[in-house]
C-alpha cells in the first residue's frame, strides 16, 4: 500500500477516535441548549474577519510570488487549494495551489509549488509570534506550559532552516549534495532546496521580509478575533488574552493527521485548549463546532465554484501527488 494512503487511513483513525473523546461525555441535547442561547448577529460577525483573513493571505501570497502575480489569481488559487484540504484525503491542497497559480500565471508548476512553501512559511512565523505575544504561562499547567515550550521550539527550528537555506551558498551545497544519490526523492528535495533559495533570495529585503511577516501576524490575530466572537455568541467566558494563543496553538496542532476537514482533530484541540481557561466540555465542543463551521463553509463553496469556473480537475491535481 502507497505512503498516501496509509497516511490517508491513519488520518481517518485518529479523526474518529479524536472526534469520540471530544464527544465523550457530552449530550446532545446540552449542545442544542447551548446553541439556542447564541446571539445571531455575533455569529455572523466572525466571517468578516475570516473573509479579510483569507485577502490579506492573497495579498502576501501575491508578494511572494513576484513577478506581477495578481491578487485575483492567488486569490482563486488559495481557496482552491483549501477546498481541497476540505474534501479530498491526504492534505494535497498546497499543491493544489501550486498548480492553480501555474495555470494562471504561466508559471512552472515547480516554481508556484516553491512560492506555496515559502508562503506556508510565513504562516508559521506568524503563529509563532502570536503565541510569543500572547503565551499564558501563568495559567497553564507546568507539564502543557513545557510540552508547548518544546513544540515552538521545533518549529522555530525549522524556521530557522528555511533561514539557513536562504543563504545561496548553503543551499548550493547542500543541493549538490543530495542531487548525487540514486533516490528520487532526494533529487526531488535538492530542486526544491534550489526553488526556495530562489524565492528567499529575491524577497530578500528586509523590509519585505518584515511586511510578510507582518501580514502573518495580521491574519493569525485576524482569525483570533473570529474565534473571539463565537465565544462572545455562546456567552462562553474565556479571557480575552488567552484567545490568540488558543488560536494558535489549533493551528499548530493541525499538522496531526486527519480526515479532510480536520474533522474530530478540530474539535477534540478547541476542546482541550477551551478547558484550560475553565470552559466546560459541552460549550468548549460546541464553540469548535461554530469556529470549525464559520470558515470550513464559506471556503469549501467558493472553493468548489472556483474549481468550476476555472474548469480544474480534481483529478489533475491527484496525478500530482502519485507522480
Amino acid at each position: 500500500m502507497k505512503k498516501g494512503k496509509l497516511l490517508s487511513i491513519l488520518g481517518f483513525v485518529i479523526s474518529a477516535v479524536l472526534l469520540y473523546f471530544s464527544l465523550k461525555g457530552v449530550q446532545g441535547k446540552e449542545i442544542w441548549l447551548t446553541l439556542k442561547k447564541a446571539d445571531p448577529v455575533l455569529l455572523f460577525v466572525p466571517l468578516l474577519f475570516i473573509f479579510s483573513t483569507v485577502t490579506v493571505c492573497s495579498f502576501r501570497w501575491s508578494r511572494v510570488a513576484g513577478n506581477g502575480t495578481r491578487v485575483r489569481d492567488t486569490f482563486i488559487s488559495l481557496l482552491i487549494g483549501l477546498f481541497v484540504n476540505n474534501v479530498l484525503p491526504m492534505r494535497i491542497g498546497e499543491l493544489a495551489r501550486g498548480y492553480v497559480l501555474s495555470k494562471k500565471t504561466g508559471a512552472t508548476f515547480t516554481y508556484a509549488f516553491s512560492t506555496v512553501l515559502i508562503d506556508r512559511f510565513f504562516d508559521l512565523t506568524g503563529l509563532l509570534l502570536l503565541t510569543f505575544l500572547f503565551f499564558p504561562s501563568q495559567s497553564l499547567p507546568p507539564h502543557v506550559s513545557q510540552a508547548i515550550r518544546l513544540l515552538v521550539g521545533l518549529l522555530i527550528v525549522c524556521v530557522g532552516f528555511i533561514i539557513v537555506l536562504s543563504q545561496e551558498r548553503i543551499a548550493n551545497h547542500i543541493s549538490s549534495r543530495l542531487i548525487r544519490f540514486e533516490a528520487s526523492f532526494l533529487k526531488k528535495f535538492a530542486h526544491r532546496i534550489m526553488e526556495i533559495q530562489e524565492n528567499l533570495k529575491r524577497i530578500g529585503s528586509p523590509l519585505t521580509i518584515l511586511l510578510l511577516i507582518a501580514l502573518s501576524f495580521f491574519t493569525w490575530f485576524s482569525m483570533a478575533v473570529a474565534l473571539y466572537f463565537v465565544i462572545r455568541a455562546l456567552g462562553v467566558n474565556v479571557p480575552l488574552t488567552c484567545i490568540p494563543f488558543v488560536c494558535a496553538m489549533l493551528n499548530m496542532g493541525l499538522t496531526i493527521p486527519s480526515s479532510p476537514g480536520y474533522v474530530g482533530v478540530y474539535q477534540y484541540l478547541l476542546v482541550y485548549l477551551l478547558s484550560i481557561f475553565g470552559v466546560p466540555k459541552t460549550e468548549g465542543f460546541t464553540v469548535s463546532l461554530l469556529y470549525h463551521a464559520s470558515w470550513y463553509i464559506p471556503y469549501t463553496i467558493l472553493g468548489f465554484i472556483f474549481l468550476v469556473t476555472e474548469h480544474i480537475k480534481v483529478k489533475e491535481i491527484q496525478n500530482l501527488e502519485t507522480g
